[in-house]
């Protein structure tokens, strides 16, 4: 089976969640490679950085990155909202106003989907432009 096909290993999935989780470059040299930056042998990291390189071409990456960022944002979803409706009922105006319109444009996604960014184009009254038999 071609490398392009084949499924991610285990450490490929795991450098493409923790790359979604935003965790650092030294964090992930540590958790997948055991290197630490600055101790570790230049060789050895920049040989992992090649490896970290080929693996974001993998045609599976970046699925299970977008997997992991949507868990993160359902996770965090709530507790945002909560901060919102929070932020409405505050002294501040200017905050009321920001909180309201960001529930509203949020809200917006949720109930309708996708529709608004839909285009539809309809073509009406094509032109009569004959055949050549016509001349």
């Amino acid at each position: 089976m071609p490398k392009e096909k084949q499924p991610l290993t285990a450490d490929q999935e795991r450098f493409a969640r923790m790359s979604a989780q935003g965790c650092s470059r030294a964090e992930i040299m540590k958790a997948i490679f055991g290197l630490e930056l600055g101790v570790s042998p230049e060789n050895e990291i920049h040989a992992a950085d090649a490896k970290m390189c080929r693996w974001r071409k993998h045609p599976d990456f970046e699925p299970t990155w977008k997997d992991e960022v949507r868990s993160i944002l359902y996770g965090c979803t709530s507790e945002a909202i909560q901060v919102i409706r929070k932020q409405m009922r505050e002294k501040d105006d200017w905050l009321q106003n920001k909180a309201a319109n960001d529930l509203l444009n949020y809200g917006k996604g949720q109930i309708y989907g996708d529709e608004e960014r839909t285009v539809h184009v309809q073509i009406e009254g094509l032109p009569d432009i004959g055949s050549p038999d016509d001349q």
